[in-house]
């Protein structure tokens, strides 16, 4: 769901079966993408090389100075000369033009998130060459309002019931293709652009529907009180725990596949390198993963959902980051300079739990089911809410291993259920502030010398 300043757009993903001849051409634009993806890259990365020092960087008297030439861009990447058809005619031969400027301008984005950073001045990594197995998504950015032509199914099933319905999209130069129609479109909504993607079990074509007469309306801030609001706090035992003692299980879906995962890998190292047993093995790896990663998101689909259907019209959440929490340790060093055990294998298992709860994809999703239900969702600061009782305000340092908050008050209660009962605190104001302890910085130790002063 996005809102624009006019207009309200939605995502919609459908699956598509094109035939033989329509399976080879999208394989064929995919190919010729990937190259013109790396021949742009290419072109950047020389300029940026030779032309990103100053003039006045380097000794003119003793450095050869080229031409110095603009910076490659969206606009003079479009009309370079490597586009004619004399030295060129086989790479963009058959090719959409719209499908060739979003491939450039993909290359842009990605290329200024490196150098310049995107909105909030975070910098990505080095934006590397896509292999024909990596790119995997190209974009029409304009298609037809009557471009899907649905038919009713005049069939039924055994039970009576009415099949899916027929449906067909026209995509400029590859012709009607067949969708797979489980949802109708709303009415009102215009199709607006297509990304069509291969994935490990097809090809799937997500549409951007339009709809410029809902209006721009911002929701009235809702003002958290004790009764209106909720704490949760995320976790590997329990997947949620909110502050009134409800309590979401986890289903670790990676963990419980990870044998299935890793008797295939076997197999498929067994196999003669670039052979079809081999290349069979891997699809069905892919296809598992994809399995995999479709159940997490419809369990955090269906727990979004749950909540949001809860009376409280604020939730507040811990701002984490599970891509630094599942970071790997750092090395460690003794004084002859060999490495020594860092911890690093039984992080290991840690990280791995983290990625599969998925914290990151469930907090975004509950943010997008909070809006739609006319709710918010405030992210707070969770330093120290788990040490902190949430009786008497006392701080009791305690390791993770530790799931039994017992505090010298009497107080006992378990430790997920007390930092969500504490994350509540934090967003309504109310939870003792301190400062955080920081970590003694080593200092360098310098002896003192003496300079000594010759005679003249």
């Amino acid at each position: 769901m996005k809102r624009s300043k006019d207009t309200f757009k939605l995502n919609y993903q459908y699956r598509i079966v094109p035939n033989k001849q329509q399976l080879s051409q999208l394989k064929e634009w995919l190919y010729k993408l990937c190259h013109i993806h790396n021949l742009m890259l290419s072109e950047r990365f020389k300029w940026w090389a030779c032309n990103r020092s100053p003039v006045n960087a380097c000794p003119i008297f003793v450095t050869h100075l080229p031409e110095l030439k603009d910076p490659p861009s969206y606009y003079s990447q479009k009309r370079a000369n490597h586009w004619s058809r004399e030295s060129h005619c086989k790479l963009y031969k058959g090719i959409h033009s719209q499908v060739i400027q979003e491939a450039i301008k993909r290359v842009e984005d990605t290329f200024n998130r490196y150098i310049k950073g995107d909105l909030k001045g975070k910098r990505s990594g080095k934006p590397r060459f896509k292999s024909v197995r990596r790119y995997r998504t190209f974009c029409m950015p304009q298609l037809k309002s009557d471009c899907l032509s649905v038919i009713v199914n005049p069939y039924r099933r055994k039970n009576g019931e009415h099949r899916r319905d027929i449906a067909y999209i026209n995509l400029p130069k590859v012709g009607q293709v067949k969708v797979i129609y489980h949802r109708p479109i709303p009415d009102g909504f215009t199709i607006k652009a297509a990304l069509i993607s291969r994935r490990a079990d097809g090809w799937y074509v997500c549409l951007t529907l339009e709809d410029k007469s809902v209006p721009n309306l911002k929701l009235p801030e809702i003002e958290a009180t004790e009764e209106n609001s909720l704490g949760l706090d995320v976790g590997l035992e329990k997947f949620w725990t909110a502050s009134d003692g409800e309590v979401e299980p986890i289903v670790q879906h990676y963990r419980r596949s990870e044998q299935k995962l890793a008797r295939l890998a076997k197999r498929k190292d067994g196999k003669p390198h670039k052979s079809a047993p081999r290349r069979k093995l891997a699809k069905k790896i892919s296809k598992h993963h994809q399995k995999l990663a479709r159940q997490r998101k419809q369990f955090h689909y269906e727990s979004a959902t749950r909540l949001g259907y809860r009376d409280e019209k604020v939730f507040f959440v811990e701002d984490i980051k599970p891509g630094n929490l599942s970071r790997k340790n750092r090395p460690k060093q003794d004084e002859q300079g060999r490495y020594i055990p860092n911890g690093q294998s039984a992080k290991s298992g840690l990280n791995k739990s983290i990625n599969d709860a998925g914290w990151g994809q469930f907090l975004s999703i509950l943010v997008y089911k909070a809006a739609k239900a006319g709710k918010t969702v405030v992210k707070v600061k969770p330093h120290d809410t788990s040490q902190v009782c949430s009786c008497c305000n006392r701080y009791h340092q305690k390791d993770l291993s530790v799931r039994i908050h017992e505090c010298l008050c009497g107080f006992v209660l378990d430790r997920d259920w007390n930092a969500a009962i504490n994350i509540k605190r934090v967003g309504l104001g109310i939870f003792p502030t301190r400062k955080r302890r920081r970590r003694p910085r080593k200092t360098a130790t310098k002896e003192a010398y003496t300079i000594p002063i010759g005679s003249v």
